[in-house]
């Protein structure tokens, strides 16, 4: 469950790592956060995401996003859309790590209507009986 507050992201990074890292810093029921952590070198391959919107930002290091078929210089501060169902990658070719944030909101669809709903309704009771 998503916990108002402060956190900070780096506190959770491995710059030494060499694999890439990816840290869930929180999870709401349609928003989700990550650290992404790049080491040189590596790269995340072409995929799609078919009910999930990405925010990817920048937060240091220098790496290259691809988004449908469109490359994107990833520098600290840049921050890049990926809408649900869009092909991207991404890949860091510098001597040092990429870090990014990821936040992904789950598109909602009309089916998923009654989901949504019957989740709401069973919190409301529980916050009534415990």
């Amino acid at each position: 469950m998503l916990q108002p507050g402060q956190l900070n992201i780096y506190s959770y990074r491995n710059p030494h790592a060499r694999n890439v890292q990816l840290v869930r810093l929180f999870e709401g029921e349609e928003l989700h956060a990550y650290l992404l952590v790049v080491p040189p070198g590596a790269e995340i391959s072409r995929h799609t995401h078919e009910n999930k919107h990405e925010i990817f930002d920048v937060l240091e290091g220098d790496g290259t996003l691809e988004v449908d078929g469109r490359r994107i210089d990833g520098t600290p501060g840049r921050c890049v859309f990926v809408p649900a169902g869009m092909a991207h990658s991404l890949q860091n070719m510098s001597d040092a790590p990429w870090t990014l944030r990821i936040t992904c909101q789950e598109r909602i669809y009309p089916r998923h209507i009654g989901k949504l709903v019957n989740r709401s309704l069973r919190k409301r009771l529980a916050r009534i009986f415990g």
